[in-house]
């Protein structure tokens, strides 16, 4: 079990520390208050003042984070979207098989019904050809003698028997085809009435697409501009600033994760000084246990993700410097996301939620490193990496937790 740490400031202290970064960046404190967009000439102008700048830039990082969320939450409703229209496909999809299995049974039935038909013909026609049966009660009278009659009475009722018989079946038969019908033409009505939501679920999907990437587009240019908006009250560089801004935040996300397991790890000590049946830990933690399973592709519900193991793993081995970590470290980064993704930008995992290439739960966390987060495998790498800077310090450290716990997670 890795050492606990619960101080949130020294956790972030400890990030901003290993950052590359054109100089001392001190984190500014961000409240949830709305923003609305700097320009140029507001920045340029905060220059001019020390106590200016720093304001100016605790503004722009919130503008940051609400353009963040904004992207997040088009993001969050067009996924949403698209599962509904799966769902719906599938209603759809399901609703085809019960009219066509239906169609079978009737099939059946009228295959049935049509050789009990020409029972009934055949039982007829031997009724009168042979003279026995109720229509040749007649002859039974004009028996001979006693055996005579005892012998036609035993053949009448016999065939009197089966007479009965075949037309119970038949009528069953008659009124299981016309049941069979109607079910036939309620699946029928329920199937273009699924239909028909399943089309109007899938133009919300596409209408929803377009409002995401519309707004992911948004906040792409927002965010460039307010990196290298950030970067002139510093004098450090854009990528410099959205490497810092990313580790900050994402250490704030690894200092509540913590927080969540110590509670969750108080409570079940409690629970067992009680003797109390345990329960389940509180979610909210960045990884599930086990992560996905990459040999079963992808799961995310909206598609459009650019899914590139190689180009992502050849981001992230450049991007190791940058933290301060060696090309040894790959040798540990990349067993350990094979393990949790197989390096797929959709990989989903189906009981808990967990999206991306290092699994992130909830997915909305990688939101952090850039508004393209759910379909681009560069920016799930970003947040990534700065997570397992904040949590573990190292590939090697995550991998060899990784690797102690059972099931695996990290």
């Amino acid at each position: 079990m890795r050492h606990h740490r619960s101080i949130r400031g020294a956790l972030i202290a400890g990030l901003a520390a290993s950052l590359v970064l054109a100089g001392t960046i001190p984190a500014i404190a961000v409240d949830g208050s709305a923003s609305d967009y700097a320009t140029w000439s507001e920045v340029r102008a905060a220059q001019d003042s020390e106590a200016a700048a720093e304001a100016e830039y605790a503004r722009l990082q919130r503008a940051l984070q609400q353009s963040s969320d904004e992207a997040t939450a088009a993001t969050s409703a067009a996924a949403s979207a698209h599962g509904r229209a799966r769902e719906a496909r599938e209603a759809v999809e399901a609703a085809v098989a019960r009219e066509a299995a239906l169609q079978s049974r009737i099939e059946q039935a009228e295959q049935s019904f049509g050789d009990n038909d020409e029972a009934v013909g055949r039982m007829v026609s031997w009724m009168y050809t042979n003279g026995t049966g109720l229509a040749s009660a007649s002859a039974l009278a004009t028996a001979s003698d006693p055996e005579e009659f005892m012998a036609k009475f035993s053949m009448s009722s016999q065939v009197s028997g089966t007479w009965n018989g075949i037309a119970e079946r038949a009528k069953t038969e008659v009124n299981s085809a016309a049941s069979l019908h109607d079910q036939a033409a309620d699946a029928k009505r329920e199937r273009e009435r699924l239909a028909d939501e399943a089309e109007a679920a899938a133009a919300s999907a596409d209408r929803a697409q377009q409002d995401s990437d519309a707004a992911v587009a948004r906040a792409g240019e927002r965010s460039e501009t307010m990196y290298a908006q950030l970067a002139a009250l510093r004098g450090t560089t854009a990528e410099a600033e959205r490497q810092y801004q990313i580790g900050l935040q994402v250490a704030e996300q690894a200092a509540e994760q913590e927080r969540q397991r110590e509670e969750a790890a108080r409570q079940q000590e409690e629970r067992d000084r009680t003797a109390n049946p345990p329960a389940e830990p509180p979610a909210g933690g960045s990884e599930s246990p086990g992560g996905t399973d990459p040999g079963t592709g992808g799961g995310d519900p909206a598609g459009g993700v650019g899914v590139d193991p190689a180009g992502a793993q050849a981001h992230a081995r450049s991007s190791l410097g940058a933290y301060g970590w060696g090309d040894d470290q790959f040798s540990c980064l990349v067993p350990l996301w094979n393990g949790e993704s197989g390096w797929r930008a959709d990989a989903l995992n189906p009981y808990s939620g967990a999206y991306g290439i290092p699994q992130s739960l909830p997915a909305e966390k990688m939101a952090t490193a850039g508004p393209d987060w759910r379909t681009n495998g560069n920016t799930q790498v970003d947040w990534g990496l700065a997570y397992i800077q904040a949590a573990y310090g190292s590939p090697c450290a995550a991998w060899g937790a990784w690797q102690a716990r059972d099931p695996h997670w990290y």
